[in-house]
């Protein structure tokens, strides 16, 4: 059985060297190390739930941050859509790579990649969120 932590740093593991990890600005983070200020694309990973057993099973979220543009010179930020776009495919690509010949894990999307705004920070992140599943 692993723990929560233990989780988090075998994604964080898959995450260094990947195509996606190479595309972005930034660094890779468990979520609530990345710093406050950083403007940076950074990777965030956060462990939202598990279950132990002979197959432990869980979900974990993984976030990459995209700073917002002032896409016609007006001082109103927005989505950098061209660029969280990117970010998507690259994150899809990367979960398709995920088999179990790269790891112990069985991993599955829960749901579509998408982005959401963080207007506090003026960015926005795409989120990727897996279902895993670790047969002990």
């Amino acid at each position: 059985m692993r723990t929560a932590k233990e989780v988090q740093g075998d994604i964080i593991t898959l995450l260094q060297g990947s195509a996606l990890a190479k595309a972005v600005s930034g660094k890779i983070y468990r979520k609530g190390y990345r710093p406050l200020n950083s403007q940076a694309e950074d990777i965030t990973v956060g462990f939202v739930t598990g279950v132990t057993g002979e197959i432990q099973e869980g979900v974990v979220v993984i976030n990459v941050y995209v700073a917002d543009i002032d896409a016609i010179g007006n001082g109103t930020m927005v989505e950098n859509g061209a660029r969280t776009t990117e970010i998507e495919r690259l994150a899809d690509d990367w979960v398709q790579s995920l088999t179990a010949s790269r790891s112990d894990y069985l991993f599955e999307l829960s749901q579509t990649i998408y982005t959401e705004a963080e207007r506090e920070v003026h960015q926005h992140f795409v989120s990727i969120r897996l279902n895993y599943r670790l047969y002990n």
